[in-house]
């Protein structure tokens, strides 16, 4: 059609006589070689390869606030990458494939064995290219790196796992477990976090006496007895202590020791739901400390609501920045924007950034290496330097992701505080959309 269309012009000017045959010949073979060409050309133009999918393995504890946070993270991620077309893998487009397996490892009574066995399944079974996610339970993230040594995969540890005995592990024997990047925070970090935060109070509001209550869990004992030892040391009055079973729903008694106390900040370490009871009675009491610390059931968007506003002031931290509103990085709003609308709720906290980012880490380290050689891609994770929603990825010499308070260098926490209804980040200061509130009654 096109060729006709070019012709017919000419067959015009020929039979008025305006071109003498020759020159109108040389015309017409012209017009139809470049016809020719264009055709040929659009025919012929080789597309962009696509390739088989690259099957992420991710073990998952799906029963788990967290789990649940870390697979919602992967699968927006996993979404994105695809429709924009993949991993490109030295010139071919590869999707990813998400393998989610329930490895229920921080359910009661579920062996580190079953949960070894999951992840197995996944390497085995599902022929996993590479393992990225949990388990989040420390334990089982630590005997992982055995399996993960034994059958040569890389794996980006992205949700849980905080103990600081994995990077150690992993220094005392680098050649073994180099197959391991936790991408994850550490508790280490978080405690230095929480005891910069409480310097900045100390700093701005001259208080200097703390009230500690825990769950009764190994991991919540060691870390609140670390926070408070190094507390003392900056200056720190601790005035009292509580340690509760975790389940319990009166905390009447340990309210009011603390506010006999004289405390100025209640610092807690507490990840059961029933911490919301623990604040709305704090409340009632009208208790004057401010209560401050890791606070499982304050991470939730749910918690205004289920304390019926009583949780406000509540300082907590949500690990990762971009949880909620900030501007700290070109790509937080554009995470947490397109979290909220993937999901119907806004990211909760621990996992949803981490796992989220760990795909585009992956990726990164793919494209650059051009290749899913292990070695190769090794070294690439190794070299990484990527900006992402909490800041920039970089992994020190364990392996291990470096946080810090320059996105430019490391990523950030986040710690936000409720004020009216929402959760505002009120430290590291590079990604504070506010300042930090008093309750009326703590003079």
């Amino acid at each position: 059609m096109g060729i006709i269309s070019w012709v017919f012009p000419y067959n015009i000017i020929k039979k008025e006589g305006i071109m003498n045959n020759k020159i109108f010949s040389i015309i017409i073979t012209l017009i139809i070689a470049v016809v020719l060409i264009g055709s040929f050309s659009v025919v012929n133009a080789n597309p962009a390869k696509t390739g088989k999918p690259i099957i992420v393995g991710a073990p998952v504890p799906r029963a788990s606030a967290y789990g649940q946070n870390g697979e919602r993270g992967m699968i927006l991620a996993v979404e994105e990458i695809n429709a924009a077309g993949g991993v490109n893998v030295a010139g071919i487009m590869r999707p990813l494939k998400l393998e989610i397996i329930d490895t229920r490892d921080e359910e009661p009574g579920v062996p580190t064995s079953a949960v070894l066995l999951a992840i197995e399944k996944l390497i085995l079974q599902k022929k996993s290219d590479v393992i990225v996610g949990g388990p989040c339970m420390s334990e089982c993230g630590m005997a992982a790196m055995d399996l993960y040594a034994r059958y040569k995969i890389v794996d980006i540890v992205s949700i849980g796992c905080y103990t600081p005995s994995w990077d150690k592990k992993f220094a005392e024997n680098p050649k073994k477990y180099k197959y391991s990047f936790r991408e994850s925070g550490s508790v280490k970090w978080y405690i230095k976090e929480a005891l910069d935060l409480l310097q900045k109070i100390k700093d701005e509001y001259g208080f200097n006496k703390m009230f500690i209550s825990i769950d009764d869990s190994l991991m919540c004992r060691k870390a609140a007895g670390i926070v408070g030892k190094l507390a003392k040391k900056k200056g720190w009055e601790i005035v009292g202590k509580d340690k509760h079973p975790i389940g319990t729903t009166d905390y009447s008694v340990a309210l009011s020791e603390c506010k006999k106390s004289g405390a100025q900040v209640l610092f807690m370490w507490a990840y059961s739901p029933e911490t919301s009871i623990l604040l709305k009675q704090w409340a009632d009491m009208e208790v004057p400390a401010l209560p401050i610390g890791f606070i499982g059931a304050a991470e939730d968007p749910g918690f205004w609501k289920a304390t019926k506003g009583k949780g406000a002031y509540t300082i907590v931290t949500l690990s990762e920045t971009g949880n909620v509103p900030t501007n700290v990085t070109p790509k937080g709003m554009k995470f947490y924007n397109a979290f909220k609308k993937r999901w119907g709720v806004p990211p909760r906290s621990t996992g949803c950034v981490s796992a989220y980012e760990a795909l585009y880490v992956l990726q990164d380290a793919i494209e650059r290496a051009g290749t899913l050689d292990k070695a190769a891609l090794i070294a690439a994770l190794e070299k990484t330097n990527l900006p992402a929603v909490r800041g920039t990825i970089r992994f020190d010499k364990n392996h291990q992701i470096i946080y810090g308070y320059d996105p430019k260098t490391s990523v950030l926490g986040c710690w936000a505080q409720w004020q009216d209804g929402k959760r505002v980040c009120v430290f590291p200061q590079a990604a504070a959309t506010g300042k930090i509130k008093m309750p009326p009654w703590l003079k």
